[in-house]
């Protein structure tokens, strides 16, 4: 069976709240893009949008922030994290809370939910 991997985001709020954290399965990524020299999206599924249970509901997204023209070196680490078969099943992309990153240029991130009811059971 493979293993199934998730990726790790905490955006330095203490891993307290709704928008301090995200953890998604790396098999929902949609994409990646450039937004400035110095950041980038990150783009999920949203698991609203699975369930079925808010049909207005888009994407969730991290932005990262990275030193200045390091888009592809950042994406081609998170890229190589997902693939490593020996590596670990949780991936920390980014944690603002203990300055760890996938890629010494990533300095920062910021979570955004597309949909402001964080409540499961809706």
């Amino acid at each position: 069976m493979a293993k199934v991997k998730h990726l790790y985001f905490a955006s330095g709020g203490g891993v307290d709240a709704a928008a301090d954290n995200i953890v998604v399965p790396a098999g929902d990524l949609m994409s990646i893009n450039a937004t400035a020299a110095t950041t980038c999206n990150v783009y999920f599924k949203n698991p609203r949008l699975l369930e079925g249970t808010d049909a207005d509901s888009t994407k969730n997204y991290v932005e990262l922030t990275y030193a200045s023209g390091a888009f592809k070196t950042v994406v081609t680490s998170i890229a190589k994290a997902i693939a490593d078969p020996y590596g670990a099943a949780l991936l920390v992309v980014a944690d603002d809370d203990n300055s760890v990153y996938v890629d010494s240029n990533v300095t920062a991130c910021i979570i955004s939910t597309a949909d402001a009811d964080t409540n499961p059971d809706n």
